[in-house]
């Protein structure tokens, strides 16, 4: 953990100091370095902590209820010169004694019963949910519940609503039954007498606490009431037997009830998603076309260096403008019949401006629409340049066009270098995202060790 701190420190320091000298490469390395220093040193903090051994043959144990935990030691056998290995050490949680467990038992006892109620007055009128738990102090204490009758009351503290209903019906039968003998005698049906038993558990120390409490029927507003009667009424009809028609309740108790067949709204839904698709579909047009443009015209800058020095050296080997211009033209075309070439478009508009020519507009005029097809203004200063030259001839052209070649090669190299930069700085978002998950595959385990 130490080492890292200092690799930390000294990446840093070497990247904010130097960056403005170094290459992207060698920043992007110093980066990757300061990420793995910064992560490790992350880790001997967190997952770490318990690396060192105590005054020589001894480790630090949890507290007791945080459980036990794994160290990777090495084991040297004999003297200094004996064998090395590595030895995995299982180290226990603390244990309390006799006395401190008493004492957690005694602590989680009243912990139960101040809690036990949850948000019902007492134990002597439960008509909500009962907190029951499997841990008391903070995992401590292990409790074991059990209640008479057991069906009463689920595992996580709700009355069952309907065993408590049956419950009364059948005692509500036997009161009947007795009433001709003694009518005093009845018990009180509206609610049921539960015995709760928990064993706790601390260590090797254990005390059973048993006692009593009262469950009654929720109270239930007038709307639970309705729907409660409603559901009786449907469980009624579904038990009739030789119909093939289940019948709906006209009404429930005094409110007459209607019936009718739920709205299917899909249709409408498609409706509307067809209508948010047909609005999106012009912008994702639109945005198609954008595409279109930007990579056209990324396409002509890469291609302009190319055709300006073939038409220089065609020119140059003796042949006339407007040769030079159908002599490249009719070979790209050649090419794209033969399928040895992709479509490029600076040569798809030679070949549109030599149809100009041929249907009898003006060779001038012809190489300024080119230019201005393009777009760009390399292509319409090239244009200009042959226009001018149709007119003062064709001494200088060569050089002019030499030179603008050489212009062009130097505008594409920096071009090539801002395109580089854009992939770089692109390559930044990966780059965070994988950092990210590094950091949550170190972090995760050191989070859950100290859960354990």
């Amino acid at each position: 953990m130490v080492l890292c701190g200092i690799a930390f420190c000294v990446f840093a320091a070497a990247f904010i100091v130097c960056r403005k000298f170094l290459t992207e490469g060698a920043r992007r390395m110093l980066l990757v370095a300061v990420a793995a220093a910064f992560l490790g040193g992350v880790y001997g903090l967190t997952a770490g902590r318990r690396t060192d051994l105590l005054s020589g043959e001894l480790l630090e144990r949890k507290a007791y209820g945080e459980g036990s935990y794994e160290q990777e030691l090495l084991l040297k056998i004999g003297d200094e010169d004996g064998n090395v290995q590595k030895y995995s050490v299982t180290v226990p949680e603390q244990r309390l004694t006799d006395s401190e467990e008493k004492v957690c038992l005694l602590a989680a006892e009243k912990e139960l019963e101040a809690e036990f109620p949850g948000e019902n007055e007492s134990v002597n009128c439960i008509r909500k949910k009962v907190v029951i738990r499997d841990r008391y102090q903070d995992g401590k204490v292990e409790a074991e519940w059990s209640f008479d009758p057991y069906r009463l009351i689920d595992g996580s503290g709700n009355i069952v609503e309907e065993e408590l209903d049956r419950i009364e019906a059948s005692d509500t039968t036997e009161v009947q039954g007795e009433s001709d003998v003694d009518e005093s005698e009845g018990e009180d049906t509206e609610g049921k007498l539960v015995t709760a038993r928990v064993v706790l558990s601390c260590g090797d120390s254990q005390m059973t606490k048993e006692f009593c409490f009262q469950v009654y029927p929720a109270i239930l507003g007038e709307e639970e009431i309705f729907l409660k009667q409603l559901h009786g009424l449907l469980e009624e009809a579904g038990e009739e037997r030789g119909t093939d028609v289940f019948p709906l309740p006209r009404a429930v108790g005094t409110q007459p009830v209607s019936w009718r067949t739920a709205a299917d709204y899909t249709p409408e839904k498609i409706l509307l998603g067809g209508l948010a698709l047909a609005v999106c579909v012009p912008l994702l047009e639109r945005s198609r076309r954008q595409e279109e443009i930007k990579k056209r015209a990324r396409l002509l800058e890469i291609e302009y260096p190319d055709m300006v020095s073939r038409m220089a050296l065609m020119i140059g080997a003796g042949m006339t403008l407007q040769g030079a211009w159908r002599r490249i033209a009719s070979a790209y075309e050649e090419k794209r019949a033969q399928g040895c070439l992709e479509e490029k478009p600076v040569f798809e508009e030679m070949l549109i401006t030599c149809r100009e020519m041929e249907s009898g507009m003006g060779e001038q005029r012809a190489y300024e629409r080119f230019g201005d097809r393009c777009g760009l203004a390399g292509y319409r200063r090239f244009g200009n340049i042959l226009a001018q030259n149709l007119k003062k001839g064709s001494r200088g052209l060569v050089t002019l066009l030499e030179q603008e070649a050489a212009a062009a090669y130097e505008e594409r190299k920096n071009t090539a270098r801002k395109y580089g930069e854009e992939a770089g700085t692109k390559l930044l978002i990966p780059m965070v995202m994988m950092l990210g998950i590094v950091m949550f595959i170190l972090l995760v385990p050191a989070v859950f060790t100290f859960q354990i």
